[in-house]
């Protein structure tokens, strides 16, 4: 029985000898004589970093606008008008400024002629035939309104409203002669002493006194 148990020691102790022995060979193969067995880390090689090089554009190609075209509307301010050959030069007022809202409404004659005998009367005559005087004024008086200047009547009915309505949004001082007018046109519109929808009634109404 102790015999048996002999070679079973001896035979474990022969195993873990060789076995211990194995491990050995394969760590003095792979660390070397040393405890931190660095060289079994594997290696990082660094790679050289590439060098930028800073990339060439080619200059973009410069965008050039189209001239405008020409529009079928005339400019509308003073500083622009323009002049037909053959025909008169249609009457601005001085002070410069494009339509109001007023010429996109609709404007009912009658409350325009009481607006204009309230607000306008007092200068431009009973129902526009004007003839009040003006003293420094070129003309000598105040333009009438009925008939009101040939140049502002038009066939089409938008457009004779823009002509008259340019005179009461912005006003107008009339041409000076020997001294300053006594009378100017007010800017009803730009004071805002008349709203879109009376200065559309009184268009309204002095177009109905010029068919």
């Amino acid at each position: 029985m102790n015999d048996v148990r002999k070679v079973i020691y001896t035979t474990i102790a022969l195993f873990l000898g060789v076995l211990v022995f194995w491990i050995s060979i394969i760590y003095l193969s792979s660390c070397g004589f040393t405890l931190t067995c660095r060289q079994a880390a594997p290696k990082i090689y660094g790679t050289p970093i590439p060098t930028l090089i800073p990339a060439k554009f080619s200059v973009p190609t410069q965008y050039i606008p189209a001239p405008p075209t020409a529009t079928a509307l005339p400019d509308l301010t003073p500083e622009a008008e323009t002049h037909v050959s053959g025909q008169p030069d249609i009457a601005r007022p001085s002070n410069p400024g494009g339509p109001g809202a007023a010429i996109d409404l609709v404007g009912n004659k009658e409350n325009g002629k009481q607006i204009f005998e309230v607000n306008c009367q007092i200068c431009h005559g009973a129902e526009g035939v004007g003839g009040y005087p003006n003293p420094g004024s070129a003309d000598g008086v105040v333009p009438p309104l009925n008939p009101i200047d040939p140049t502002l009547i038009d066939p089409d009915l938008k457009t004779f409203a823009t002509n008259i309505d340019l005179f009461i949004e912005h006003g107008s001082v009339p041409e000076a002669m020997n001294g300053i007018p006594a009378r100017s046109m007010p800017a009803w519109g730009d004071r805002g002493a008349l709203t879109p929808q009376e200065i559309a009634d009184v268009i309204a109404y002095l177009i109905s006194l010029n068919k």
